[in-house]
């Protein structure tokens, strides 16, 4: 991250003032705000500081607090989310450690957490957070994310698909998995096209079983969901079975639909 982004730098683990109203913002390896970055939150110092480790559920509670619906803290380590270091500048603030949310909060002021120790100071620690939308229509069946090694968007659009299916976001068994639905479900996330498909292996694989098989696909559907498939009790697939793609050109990994599969409003 640039440095000359910040403007103060703290050499020493002297307790830093939070506002009494918190608030926060994601900032990506460029210093621009974002919806996937470095957290950062508003000091009575000078600006903002990151935070030096933080729990699932403050994401929820930092999300919502900047509009969006959920959020996920990366598994990942600051210097190495989605290939870039997003860890804060040598010298920049760090303005709390170790937030703890329930997740049942309005805002960050109702968590709990401490002063930074000096080893929080490395920035080592700093905590990456993304924050994601569902459909304000409320018609999200069918939408597809894709989740990398480490739990976090998959940016470089390669990773694990996942399809929203009954409220509830699944992986796909590549038990059954026809030639043409990677394509579709790299499409459905604004991808330009596919580079290749195959199951996975260790990590990638993640910890939640398939609820969602035999997806047989021609390509030219617009959304998973509209091709053959089995979802529910007809699935046994265990997570190891999981397919990961790869996707070609830009897209949107975090599961928001595209102009072309999102509800039209008349």
């Amino acid at each position: 991250m640039s440095s000359k982004f910040f403007t103060l730098a703290l050499h020493v683990a002297l307790p830093v003032a939070i506002h009494a109203t918190i608030d926060a913002r994601l900032v990506d390896s460029q210093g621009s705000l974002s919806s996937v970055g470095l957290l950062q939150v508003s000091t009575d110092v000078g600006g903002f500081g990151s935070v030096c480790g933080a729990n699932q559920a403050s994401a929820d509670v930092i999300c919502r607090s900047m509009g969006f619906t959920s959020g996920t803290v990366s598994a990942a380590p600051c210097n190495f989310y989605g290939g870039s270091d997003l860890c804060g500048a040598p010298g920049s603030q760090v303005a709390m450690s170790d937030l703890k949310c329930s997740g049942s909060e309005w805002t960050l002021e109702e968590c709990s957490w401490t002063a930074p120790s000096e080893e929080c100071l490395t920035h080592a620690h700093d905590a990456i957070v993304f924050c994601s939308n569902g459909n304000p229509q409320g018609e999200s069946q069918g939408q597809v994310r894709l989740i990398a090694q480490d739990g976090s968007p998959a940016i470089e659009g390669q990773g694990r698909p996942e399809v929203l299916v009954h409220g509830s976001w699944s992986p796909v068994c590549a038990t059954g998995l026809s030639s043409g639905s990677p394509a579709v479900l790299c499409k459905a996330m604004g991808f330009s096209g596919v580079v290749g498909s195959a199951r996975c292996q260790g990590e990638e694989c993640g910890s939640i079983a398939p609820n969602l098989a035999e997806l047989a696909c021609s390509g030219n559907e617009g959304e998973p969901l509209a091709c053959p498939h089995e979802s529910g009790d007809d699935v046994f697939c265990a997570p190891s079975e999981s397919v990961v793609i790869t996707c070609a050109g830009d897209g949107d990994a975090q599961g928001r639909l595209t102009k072309e599969t999102a509800p039209q409003v008349a």
